[in-house]
């Protein structure tokens, strides 16, 4: 069977999946109940690319299905750019919109302190590093970073940028990123436009926007998946992005559209900055995939 055809079936499954929890959930009205049932929804939901992958690899890639679905992989120094990077995007959009907006910086720590007043909380004797700005960070770069990289490595990353790359890399370095992205964005189009996933209060703008920012964002994972030659580095990517994505909310005031946080205007911008970046790391011989042309 061809790629194109597997690709094909690839995406039914993956598509179907998810957006049958995602409908079947918003039709029953789950995400109603509270904050935490559409969360619990979305992390479902994101099952769909894992397991499309799984069953791709197992009717069609036997003999080599560990490389296919890129579960191996080599020691460098992009796996400590695979961590790095979404904090300096993060950062990065924050400072795009202290600058360019009328949005204020909020200390995360103080903060929280002000909020667990509000609700009636005694933190006194909770020691103050618990609840300071550097601690909160720290804990969400590391610990939250490992966290998602495991639920991320084996929900998203071993579709798109496991399976899916294995399909796609040969065709280029450009048009597979930018067709997984394309893909992988219209894939969360129903989270977004039915519970409001990133865009709330601009749901059929934030499904086009969400398109472009995955389209943004693909050739850098990519780029992370070539030079280590992992879906696991790919994941560590992922988890560490969504895992600061929320500090990027809780340090701007009113982070609401478009000045939102990493998903808003200063979230672009730093992804374009990323991407130029990654332009130019990609255009060099030496660094380009031992598997396939760029």
């Amino acid at each position: 069977m061809s790629n194109s055809m597997k690709s094909i079936v690839y995406f039914a499954i993956a598509y179907a999946i998810t957006w049958t929890i995602v409908i079947a959930a918003w039709s029953v009205r789950v995400h109603e109940q509270s904050p935490q049932a559409a969360v619990t929804v979305l992390g479902v939901s994101m099952v769909g690319p894992a397991i499309a992958a799984l069953i791709c690899a197992a009717l069609f890639e036997k003999g080599h299905r560990v490389d296919a679905l890129g579960l191996r992989g080599r020691w460098s120094w992009w796996w400590l750019g695979a961590w790095l990077a979404p904090i300096a995007i993060a950062a990065a959009s924050v400072a795009f919109t202290l600058i360019l907006s009328d949005r204020d910086y909020v200390d995360i720590g103080a903060a929280s302190v002000a909020a667990a007043a509000a609700q009636g909380q005694d933190i006194s004797q909770v020691p103050a590093f618990l609840t300071s700005t550097a601690f909160i960070v720290g804990v969400s770069i590391v610990v939250g970073a490992l966290v998602n990289w495991l639920i991320l490595t084996f929900t998203e990353e071993l579709g798109w940028r496991g399976y899916l790359h294995h399909l796609w890399r040969p065709a280029g370095f450009w048009r597979a990123s930018l067709g997984t992205g394309v893909v992988w964005g219209l894939w969360h189009a129903p989270m977004i436009y039915l519970l409001g996933h990133n865009y709330p209060d601009d749901r059929a703008l934030g499904v086009g926007l969400f398109v472009i920012f995955c389209i943004l964002l693909s050739p850098l994972m990519t780029l992370i998946r070539d030079r280590t030659n992992s879906v696991w580095a790919a994941g560590l990517f992922h988890g560490t992005f969504n895992a600061v994505g929320g500090l990027t909310l809780g340090m701007i005031s009113n982070p609401s559209f478009p000045w939102s946080g990493i998903v808003g205007i200063g979230g672009f911008m730093a992804l374009a900055l990323g991407l130029a970046a990654t332009a130019l790391l990609a255009g060099r011989p030496a660094l380009a995939s031992p598997a396939s042309g760029a």
